[in-house]
């Protein structure tokens, strides 16, 4: 090679140095990094391309001072960490990422913006405390950077520690008063403590500065849910539709407006579509009858789980079969927009669903006999990783089967485990377990109709019993979901439920405290 390149040349180069990365030939992409390196020893991005490819290739010691010589020389980047964290979990390798933000961080400990990519990913992994250790020090080092005191409050949010969250969103906010992360996290913060105004009025700085972000303008509406300003929130609450990767089916047909705007819908073809939670689904399915009273035409489309459950009450389109005709579709949760709910028109039944015929007889055999108050129970959600945030939410709406230990002091109860998933593998309180048989929620509803109370939090389940009409107690996080509303232990949506609701993030006790009591006045 001549000992300097054209500059076009040397572009083809470092674009095929990548290309390789993309194809996953890292070997390849560190040659052709070389071969720059060769001729200009200086070059930046053939050196990204080099720490790349090596960290690729699993050799943290080398790729280390390269990814953080790179960094040194583009202070106004993110640190190429996070270019390689990204690469590596994109593979499923990520067990390989910390190792080499420690590989990086033990040559440049000083490196703040190393150490906010490195509090990023391990925010994004659900480790938040260890996300909070490396902040320390950059936030030490860098007190006046909006960018940490946002990281370092979303980790000590996740953490439970709100009061501490919020002030350091207060200082982003401060430090930068354009930026709308800041303003939408303080109004998250707000929300949470129940300040709803205060939250919305967050919100509304983020959106003055973002007004199409689509995210911001779902948690506002979120607020004004749980503040129980129902009919102004759910236009906004459609903004989850343009989030990246919402999961809803193609759709041939526009999306159902209020009806309101369409007056006579006899004959209107509606399809009708899950999205994320089954308890979502069994929640607003409520709304299909109304709709077909008005002379629609309503067709469903459900995952596995819930179809055995539904076929008797909604007109389902078969597996796998291809969309029909249709004038409009309808995901379930835009269904109380399409009615403009507001808290006083919720279409409440005591009881819409129930045990397919048989079911109930089939489990009452497997489980314990008469005589003992009979309760299911539930103590862990879903994870759902591919969703940013869940892991954390998940985290906080859960708890562990011996968390509910001071339930076995309450005489005269047998526990029935409706968990499914890897929890219900999980020890620490006697239960009858029965959930390792449970195929779908046909059969969890099977279950529950022999039950007399079924504990839950805030999962599928306690949806499903509460539309049986069975007496659900709700193990409800601080954070709460809106569809509880905000300090009240009752819900509109179902009547039988009855909310035991976290006074602090974190702090299940005093809510198993209250629960115990319950189970104790319950009558025999």
């Amino acid at each position: 090679m001549s000992a300097s390149l054209d500059p076009f040349e040397r572009t083809a180069i470092l674009q095929a140095g990548f290309n390789y990365i993309d194809q996953l030939r890292f070997g390849d992409a560190e040659a052709l990094g070389r071969e720059l390196l060769a001729t200009q020893a200086h070059d930046i991005e053939a050196l990204l391309l080099v720490g790349i490819a090596l960290g690729a290739q699993g050799d943290r010691r080398r790729a280390a001072p390269i990814l953080n010589r790179v960094a040194h020389a583009r202070p106004d980047y993110a640190h190429p960490c996070r270019d390689l964290a990204q690469l590596l979990r994109a593979q499923g390798r990520d067990s390989e990422i910390a190792p080499q933000f420690h590989q990086a961080l033990a040559l440049s400990p000083g490196d703040t913006n190393l150490r906010y990519a490195f509090a990023d990913h391990l925010q994004e992994s659900g480790d938040p405390q260890a996300a909070v250790d490396v902040l320390v020090p950059a936030l030490r080092q860098c007190p006046e950077f909006d960018v940490g005191h946002n990281l370092m409050g979303i980790a000590l949010f996740e953490l439970g520690r709100l009061e501490d969250a919020t002030r350091h969103f207060t200082a982003a906010v401060r430090l930068d008063p354009e930026a709308s992360v800041g303003w939408a996290n303080l109004g998250m913060a707000r929300k949470t403590k129940g300040q709803f105004e205060a939250a919305i009025a967050a919100y509304d700085r983020a959106l003055a500065g973002s007004p199409d972000d689509p995210q911001i303008r779902l948690n506002r509406s979120i607020a004004m849910l749980r503040a129980g300003r129902m009919r102004e929130a759910w236009p906004d609450y459609e903004c989850r539709l343009r989030l990246p990767g919402h999961p809803l089916p193609v759709a041939t047909s526009p999306l159902l407006p209020c009806l309101s705007a369409l007056g006579d819908i006899t004959g209107l073809r509606i399809l009708v579509t899950h999205e994320e939670g089954f308890g979502d689904t069994l929640q607003f399915l409520r709304y299909v009858p109304l709709l077909v009273a008005r002379g629609a035409i309503v067709r469903a489309v459900v995952p596995d789980p819930l179809r055995r459950l539904l076929a008797g009450h909604l007109d389902l389109l078969p597996a796998g079969a291809a969309l029909p005709p249709h004038d409009y579709h309808c995901p379930f949760f835009s269904l109380p927009r399409v009615f403009e709910t507001e808290l006083d028109s919720i279409p409440v039944a005591a009881a819409y669903l129930a045990a397919l015929p048989g079911s109930r007889e089939h489990w009452a055999s497997r489980l314990p006999p008469p005589g003992r108050l009979r309760v299911g129970l539930v103590w862990a959600g879903q994870a759902r990783p591919w969703l940013p945030g869940f892991i954390g939410l998940d985290r906080r709406r859960s708890l562990s089967l011996a968390a509910l230990a001071p339930l076995a002091q309450v005489p005269d109860v047998a526990f029935i485990s409706l968990q499914t998933g890897p929890a219900a593998a999980q020890r620490g309180l006697a239960v009858h377990d029965v959930a390792a048989d449970i195929t779908d929620f046909a059969d969890t509803a099977g279950i529950i109709a022999n039950l007399d109370i079924v504990i839950s939090v805030d999962t599928a389940v306690a949806h499903l019993a509460a539309a049986m009409g069975k007496p659900v107690f709700l193990l409800d996080r601080a954070d709460s979901c809106w569809r509880w509303l905000h300090d009240r232990d009752d819900s509109p949506w179902y009547p039988s439920l009855t909310i035991f609701r976290q006074p602090t993030m974190g702090d299940w006790a005093p809510v198993l405290a209250k629960v115990a009591d319950a189970l104790r006045a319950w009558p025999r």
